[in-house]
């Protein structure tokens, strides 16, 4: 049974090994990492937005080719 204690400063999980794979826990512990930098993020929505955008646009300037041939361009 997973449990859940909490002091004034912390709060501790206990999850029995046999409770979750080691890929499911390495997945939860890494989605708790990104919501804990996102908490602290002063990253506007619309700031995140452009960055996806000029990621995007990067990746496909890089790999464009792959999926469409140069001659269809």
């Amino acid at each position: 049974m997973i449990s859940v204690e909490q002091t004034s400063t912390e709060v501790r999980i206990t999850i029995p090994r046999d409770a979750m794979a080691p890929d499911q826990l390495s997945s939860f512990l890494d989605w708790l990492a990104v919501e804990e930098a996102c908490q602290k993020s002063q990253l506007t929505e619309r700031d995140a937005d452009t960055l996806a955008d000029e990621i995007k646009s990067t990746w496909w300037r890089a790999n464009r080719e792959r999926f469409i041939p140069a001659r269809e361009l």
